[in-house]
Parts: structure tokens; C-alpha cells; sequence
């Protein structure tokens, strides 16, 4: 006979097994499809949600560089810079729009002389919002 405690154990296990599984991130073709990527950049994450995508990168230019590539960047080339601000941390955050999906950009100093920290966020447009609203009749 299977003692009790490791009916239980097994028990917990066939539930989790059963769970559902988190939903997968957009591709970046979707979230980020006209991804700027300031020079000299590396790659730090990715992390994402169903209708999300965020990568971090790093630079080693000063936020101050950055942010001024970026402002190029995203007034041209069917950009449209709609907002520059910084945030309470002292952070840089541009919001662009396009034909596709929205771009949000934040841009820290790394701190110690380490550069740039930049995230780059992009949204899956739903398809609600992309499909043509009929009135109703």
C-alpha cells in the first residue's frame, strides 16, 4: 500500500502536470517588426506576454547618446515620435507610432560607468482593433 504522503505528492504532481501552460510571447516579427537597434548594442533579455514583447539590451554609450539615436530614429522612416519624457526614476521614455505596432523605448544609465540600458516594447495590435467595426443595424 502507497503511504499517504506520497499519494499526496503524487497527487500534486498530476495536477500540476495538468495545469495550462503560459501563454507564448508574440514573435518579434509581430510585437517588433522595425526593431532600431543602437550601435554597439548587446542583447540582455527578452520577456513577453500574449500580446507583448520587451528586449533589453545594453549599450556602452552614454543614455544621453542614446536617447538622441533614438530621436533620430524614430522621426523618420513612417515614425511618428508622439511622446519624450522622462520618468520619476530620471529614465528616458519615447513612445513612437507606425503603420504596424506601437514602440516604447526606455533608456537608463547601467550605472558604474556600464553604459546603457535600453528597452524596447512593442505591442501585438489586437485583432479587434484591427478589424473594421460594422455598425450594427
Amino acid at each position: 500500500m502507497i503511504p499517504i504522503k506520497l499519494r499526496y505528492l503524487l497527487f500534486c504532481a498530476a495536477l500540476a502536470a495538468c495545469g495550462d501552460k503560459p501563454p507564448k510571447p508574440p514573435a518579434f516579427s509581430e510585437a517588433l517588426p522595425n526593431l532600431p537597434l543602437p550601435p554597439g548594442a548587446s542583447f540582455v533579455s527578452v520577456a513577453g506576454g500574449p500580446e507583448a514583447l520587451q528586449v533589453t539590451m545594453r549599450s556602452p554609450a552614454k543614455p544621453d547618446v542614446v536617447a538622441a539615436y533614438y530621436r533620430g530614429v524614430l522621426q523618420t522612416g513612417g515614425w511618428k515620435l508622439v511622446s519624450d519624457a522622462k520618468d520619476p526614476g530620471g529614465a528616458i521614455v519615447l513612445f513612437a507610432q507606425q503603420s504596424g505596432p506601437p514602440l516604447w523605448v526606455r533608456i537608463q544609465d547601467a550605472g558604474a560607468g556600464s553604459g546603457t540600458l535600453i528597452q524596447l516594447s512593442g505591442a501585438v495590435p489586437s485583432k479587434v482593433d484591427s478589424a473594421k467595426a460594422k455598425p450594427a443595424s
